[in-house]
């Protein structure tokens, strides 16, 4: 506990040492290298982190939150095809994992193949199918919409957003009111 304290506090030297103390007192146990991934993650050194995360998914291979954290390792490597396939595995895994799914979006976006928008609109539905007022995926939602040419999507979307929007400062509802006309 004390290296997880670390790890969320920003003490990486405490972190580090209890962590590995951790992981060579219990080496069966998954969260403590899946921890010590975390932290050399957020180091950015790739390398470590890469061998923690796999030893974790060796001990927990079908775990979607080992899966997700390959993913962003694979991200931040700039690999987004590799990046992709663990994301869609932590996905599929666990359709619920929502953080797997909006940085499945961003890979997909950053990618920017021919069907990306296509695959973000499907990946922001899935999100809203989960939480169905989760904002910022509308707002997303109604971005890729407009740049498709969705316009159905577009004005259910605005529609959702607009109902949400009673108390929003004057500056934001008139922003919103020219997006209903463009979307009208």
């Amino acid at each position: 506990y004390v290296g997880l304290a670390g790890l969320q506090v920003g003490d990486d030297v405490r972190a580090d040492a209890k962590l590995q103390q951790a992981t060579e007192l219990v080496p069966a146990e998954p969260a403590g290298w899946i921890d010590w991934g975390v932290l050399a993650l957020r180091q950015r050194n790739f390398d470590l982190a890469a061998q923690r995360l796999e030893r974790a998914h060796t001990l927990a291979p079908n775990d979607d939150r080992v899966d997700y954290l390959l993913g962003l390792l694979e991200g931040d490597r700039g690999n987004s095809a590799a990046s992709i396939s663990l994301l869609h595995q932590a996905i599929a895994r666990n359709p619920r994992n929502l953080r797997a799914l909006y940085t499945l979006a961003t890979q997909v976006e950053r990618q920017g193949s021919e069907n990306s928008d296509v695959e973000l609109q499907k990946i922001f539905e899935q999100i809203l199918s989960v939480q169905p007022e989760n904002l910022a995926v509308l707002v997303d939602l109604a971005r890729v919409s407009a740049k498709r040419g969705d316009t159905t999507t577009l004005r259910a979307t605005v529609a959702k957003i607009d109902s949400r929007s009673h108390g929003w400062p004057p500056e934001i509802q008139q922003q919103l009111q020219q997006l209903q006309t463009a979307a009208a």
